[in-house]
């Protein structure tokens, strides 16, 4: 007589089943995100900056002071105060300086972006292949914490002072003209790349604790 025994897949090992499943399918949906977001990122940006230097059209958001006009109130409603503080303008004849800081500006947020979808896209590949935590995703997230403090910093420097200079050039008196001779810099991404050191500290943790796992077994 033949004794046949058969494993019964229990509840908690058809839960981790497809926990695993799940985590494999959102990880591929990040993954093609990523990619698809670096590509139209990037074509968006090419097309953007080869576009204005050929067109000669250079689009800058620049501060403006100046009081809502009286359209702005003409309902049942009244405004009591209000200013504009920026406005976007797209302009042309500008002189060369200008045209290159502006030009670095747009280049530095492709190099950004790229970097940026590139590190999410090989560390979703790690994660799918099992090995999150090898060495080339911590230098790639140490990268990309990097580019976005000194992209952060060289970029909007760059459009910063060349929307100064822009403003300088389209006030018929570049001291005392419509347009204000100040910038506005933020800093939101410098934190984001403040943020990504930390995570590629912990990943680096993380590839030193499985190494030392992978030494026992």
């Amino acid at each position: 007589m033949i004794m046949r025994s058969t494993a019964r897949t229990g509840p908690g090992e058809r839960s981790t089943r497809l926990e695993r499943r799940t985590a494999r399918l959102l990880t591929w949906i990040v993954l093609v995100g990523a990619v698809a977001w670096g590509l139209l990122a990037t074509a968006y940006g090419i097309v953007t900056v080869v576009g204005q230097l050929l067109r000669d059209r250079f689009t800058v958001e620049l501060l403006a002071q100046t009081p809502l006009p009286d359209a702005a109130s003409a309902g049942s409603a009244r405004l009591t105060s209000g200013t504009f503080d920026s406005a976007e303008v797209t302009i042309a004849g500008l002189s060369a300086l200008p045209r290159f800081l502006l030009t670095l500006q747009g280049s530095t947020a492709l190099a950004t972006t790229l970097l940026i979808s590139a590190t999410v896209g090989y560390f979703c590949l790690s994660v799918l292949r099992r090995r999150p935590f090898t060495k080339p995703v911590f230098q790639l997230v140490a990268v990309v914490g990097y580019a976005l403090i000194i992209g952060t910093v060289l970029g909007q420097g760059f459009g910063g002072l060349g929307g100064m200079i822009a403003a300088g050039e389209l006030n018929r008196d570049p001291a005392d003209g419509f347009w204000p001779m100040a910038t506005l810099v933020d800093l939101g991404p410098a934190a984001t790349g403040l943020v990504l050191l930390v995570a590629a500290a912990a990943i680096h943790l993380g590839q030193r604790l499985q190494d030392d796992t992978d030494g026992l077994v």
